[in-house]
């Protein structure tokens, strides 16, 4: 019998796609184009002698082979990734520095550090917070983790982490003492907290309020760490996200005071290119994309 596994980077398309319902969405997950997703999935099914996909312009659904060969083949991708974790557990090492935004260092970061450390335990992270990113290369950090806008142009290959996506939210008291007899926020008075300056409120007044000049007003912290401090204080309303602020929204100590958004800031990771796929760096780098790629939809 031929042998299947030469089809393995297919079937892993396979599952990709079918997992999606699209082929864009796993073109996207798997960096690759939308004509290879395509011809992968057409040389299974020259392969297989059955569609795998229902097509419908855009848009495609599992056939009824599709559907049966779906579970095993997903099972079995995660056996193998499963079995190569164990292994790479045991087995992959070193010391990497990671210069991160400050915010997203201890809000966010540390804790996805202390996890991937614990699964890799000779692997060692150095996190160095800082506002202005370190020098990348030899000598200096192995990765920044950063604003977009804040990373290097030249000698080194970014990825998107993911975005933050602010919305109006305060103390459940700051919230009852605001809203009006109609149930309805008064922005020109509105109490608010800003981090590092007033630019990310003043985008959102532009998107959903821009007859307003409410955004000019409150009091500005350098770090969004002080601000939501402050906001759980009850200083005022913060622009607030799911991800940095996740604790407090969970804890009921912030509550959203409107569905309107304002995209604030791209996190992106950078390593030197040429950074080998075997180095610490880019393991890890592998790893954190994986764990936020739903982030990225």
């Amino acid at each position: 019998m031929e042998n299947t596994l030469r089809h393995l980077n297919a079937l892993r398309v396979f599952e990709v796609a079918a997992r999606h319902s699209s082929f864009a969405k796993a073109a996207g997950e798997l960096n690759v184009s939308h004509s290879v997703i395509s011809q992968h999935i057409r040389n299974l099914e020259l392969w297989f002698g059955t569609d795998l996909f229902i097509r419908h312009g855009n848009r495609v659904e599992l056939s009824d082979d599709g559907r049966d060969l779906f579970p095993q083949i997903a099972s079995g991708l995660q056996t193998l990734t499963d079995a190569s974790e164990t292994l790479l557990r045991k087995t992959r090492s070193g010391t990497l520095v990671v210069s991160a935004e400050p915010a997203l260092a201890s809000l966010w970061l540390r804790k996805r550090i202390t996890e991937f450390c614990s699964l890799f335990p000779r692997i060692e992270i150095d996190l160095r917070p800082a506002w202005t990113p370190a020098q990348i290369g030899e000598g200096h950090a192995d990765m920044i983790i950063h604003f977009a806008t804040r990373m290097p142009q030249s000698g080194v290959k970014k990825d998107n982490l993911f975005s933050i996506d602010g919305y109006p939210a305060a103390t459940p008291h700051v919230r009852d003492s605001i809203l009006a007899k109609n149930s309805s926020i008064d922005w020109d008075h509105a109490g608010l907290v800003h981090d590092n300056g007033k630019e990310t409120w003043h985008k959102w007044y532009a998107a959903h309020q821009p007859e307003s000049a409410g955004w000019r007003k409150g009091k500005v912290y350098s770090d969004l760490s002080l601000a939501i401090d402050a906001a759980v204080d009850g200083e005022g309303v913060i622009l607030a996200d799911d991800i940095l602020c996740q604790r407090e929204i969970l804890s009921g100590q912030l509550v959203r005071l409107d569905q309107r958004t304002v995209r604030c800031v791209w996190y992106q990771i950078s390593l030197p290119k040429g950074t080998s796929e075997s180095a610490a760096s880019a393991f890890f780098k592998n790893w954190l994309l994986e764990r936020t790629k739903d982030r990225r939809e």
